[in-house]
């Protein structure tokens, strides 16, 4: 695994998303709490994940061929510049302006059509410079790197946003941008000429729902799965931070400490992973995961402090991003790079939608029902999941091929 990082290309690339994901815990634990200290509405706050995960949403239609299109080093460095501008233009309007939180919504919009294409775009250039029998473990270090970033930038953006404020967090958010495009542009690349592209939008989106269409089981395992992310994405964004307000009274910081400590497991996890896979069928540790993931959720919320439930997250995180390495290993391995990025736009656009309603059902029954019950609804997004895996294993001949492997 870490003869990958020799390679200059991709150490350079992995540096840089580390330093941008460390922006992006920055960004959303400063935005989570200028939320919640302007409004006390858990609802408003998904309301702003949702404004964050909608353009996304949009420009998924988008997506695969825009990164089929371009030479996707450049595009992720424009990104970075694009949201450096976006960031930086709300707090200079702040140097001459009251904070209020309708000025939230353009932030987030704009911020959210960086952060869909840069991701999608980053999946796609992982699998264009390594070869495809390093795909296992250039995910290994792709997911280290979100973890990494996480760990960094929820951990230290909740004690900063706690002693200092959400505006300096951003401030660092600015810079933590800067210095990914720096390390992304410096990395050696040359882009491929891909004459199959097609030329029409519509056209490059069909191709992915025809993909979809004729690999049933794949599609399957994907839109199943993919709720395992959802629930980070989305239900979570809102519940983590209710979790330390509300049950534990805790504020940023216990957001800090939750989130945190969701980062170390998931970074510990590429190493257990490993293990997992050698020694078991990828569908039952992928079961396990899920059922495991559900379970430490629950039992995160009935803890008697946060510290206790800190080690549930913990859990949490080795568990589902154990099963983001191997489901994204096994998509790589289906989908030729030639169509992935059109893959990753029907992909795309349902996962968006999945995590704006996820982040509004979550804000809406924290603030008229219960926290329990939202709790309750994000451990279902794993059930889902769980079931998913284990039709797929039982329906389609071909899934033994990737997952009854070691």
């Amino acid at each position: 695994m870490l003869s990958i990082l020799k390679k200059p290309t991709f150490l350079l690339f992995f540096l840089g998303n580390i330093t941008s994901l460390v922006g992006f815990g920055f960004n959303l634990i400063a935005v989570s709490w200028l939320v919640l200290s302007e409004t006390g509405s858990e609802f408003a706050l998904g309301k702003i994940m949702a404004s964050a995960t909608l353009p996304g949403l949009i420009i998924s239609f988008f997506t695969g061929y825009i990164i089929d299109k371009t030479n996707r080093k450049w595009l992720m460095v424009f990104l970075d510049i694009f949201r450096i501008i976006t960031i930086s233009s709300f707090l200079i309007f702040l140097q001459f302006n009251e904070f209020k939180l309708i000025y939230l919504y353009p932030v987030v919009f704009f911020m959210g059509i960086g952060n869909s294409l840069f991701w999608s775009t980053s999946q796609a250039f992982t699998q264009e410079i390594v070869s495809e029998k390093e795909y296992f473990d250039a995910n290994k270090l792709l997911s280290a790197s979100y973890q990494i970033g996480s760990i960094l930038g929820a951990g230290i953006g909740g004690f900063i946003v706690h002693f200092y404020s959400p505006f300096v967090a951003l401030w660092i958010n600015v810079a933590t941008y800067l210095i990914s495009a720096i390390f992304i542009s410096f990395a050696p690349f040359k882009s491929k000429i891909k004459k199959e592209v097609s030329k029409n939008i519509i056209n490059s989106l069909f191709k992915g729902v025809k993909y979809l269409k004729e690999r049933a089981d794949i599609t399957m395992l994907s839109t199943t799965t993919i709720l395992s992310d959802v629930a980070i994405w989305g239900a979570l964004s809102v519940l983590t931070i209710s979790i330390s307000i509300e049950i534990f009274d805790k504020g940023s910081w216990g957001y800090g400490v939750l989130d945190g400590m969701y980062g170390i497991g998931a970074f510990l996890s590429i190493i257990i992973v490993g293990y997992l896979t050698k020694n078991y069928s990828r569908r039952t540790v992928l079961q396990g995961c899920y059922l495991l993931g559900l379970i430490s959720l629950y039992f995160s919320s009935i803890m008697p402090n946060i510290y206790l439930a800190s080690l549930f997250f913990f859990i949490l995180g080795i568990n589902i991003n154990a099963s983001r390495v191997i489901t994204r290993t096994i998509l790589m391995e289906n989908i030729n790079n030639k169509i992935m990025g059109r893959v990753q736009t029907v992909l795309g656009i349902y996962s968006r939608v999945m995590v704006v309603t996820s982040s509004l059902v979550t804000g809406y029954v924290i603030e008229n029902y219960s926290i329990d019950s939202a709790v309750f609804f994000t451990c279902m997004h794993y059930f889902v999941a769980f079931i998913g895996i284990s039709m797929v294993g039982r329906i389609w001949i071909r899934s033994r091929e990737y997952l009854y492997g070691n």
